[in-house]
């Protein structure tokens, strides 16, 4: 049975198991944090103490902090996901979930949070584009949009965050420092970022290191000594993120400019 975990003394606000094969919990039990389930194949009965819900793939199961319940299989079940996130961590977004529990049949929230546990579960996938992926899924499922108004005094911060980020964007930065930095929540950070720039921090970030890689490939340096000197994972990561952005690869890239 393959068990994937995603844990991060950074991201400590946010828990993720993965499991293949899934296996039946009878025992009642609880959680101290909101937890939201998802399967691939299959079906799981949750049992809740008065009620019981048919998890299917393509639906999410949200249950809130100290509600006790079991799973029980109805038939071979794969591919299981459970998201734990810390209710406090909510708070400070305003984020204030009180129903004990729910059932979600909307298939583009299930395709969401599948897309936002592969990308927690990747290893290559950097901690602010997992903390960014992570706060949009929250903001988009529990959160009412907030509008944030073209203002002088939103373009000035968001030119702050970005000289912040020009210095800083090789360091393995995190949005909630980030916003402690700038006595800012996480949301408004965000927000007014992209506000201003049409662009995601992480997608910011990614494209700072792109062309530092490019300026690095004009060096006689390898291709994976720049990979690592420009804050990518290796060179496969590289490869990929630099293709994205300039149509043709690093070592193409090389090629011309030696040639």
């Amino acid at each position: 049975m393959k068990t994937q975990i995603f844990k991060s003394s950074k991201l400590n606000f946010l828990e993720l198991r993965y499991i293949e094969k899934i296996t039946q919990c009878q025992k009642m039990h609880l959680h101290e944090e909101l937890t939201i389930t998802a399967i691939k194949k299959g079906s799981l009965n949750i049992i809740f103490n008065e009620d019981k819900k048919l998890l299917n793939p393509k639906e999410l199961i949200v249950i809130n902090d100290h509600i006790s319940h079991s799973a029980t299989l109805n038939e071979v079940s794969e591919h299981g996901y459970v998201l734990y996130i810390n209710k406090e961590y909510l708070k400070a977004l305003e984020i204030f979930y009180d129903k004990g529990f729910e059932h979600i049949f909307s298939e583009k929230v299930y395709e969401k949070f599948i897309s936002l546990c592969e990308i927690l579960l990747d290893e290559k996938a950097s901690l602010i584009f997992k903390e960014e992926c992570f706060l949009e899924f929250c903001i988009d499922t529990f959160h009412k949009e907030e509008v944030v108004q073209k203002s002088e005094e939103n373009d000035k911060l968001a030119f702050k965050i970005k000289e912040y980020l020009d210095k800083n964007y090789l360091e393995e930065l995190t949005l909630e420092e980030m916003a402690e930095t700038f006595n800012l929540s996480t949301i408004h950070l965000i927000r007014v970022f992209k506000k201003e720039f049409g662009l995601p921090i992480h997608s910011y970030i990614l494209n700072k290191k792109v062309h530092y890689a490019k300026e690095l490939l004009t060096s006689n340096l390898s291709i994976v000594e720049v990979a690592l000197q420009s804050g990518f994972f290796d060179q496969s990561h590289l490869n990929r993120s630099f293709k994205r952005v300039f149509q043709l690869s690093p070592k193409e890239f090389q090629k011309s400019i030696f040639s």
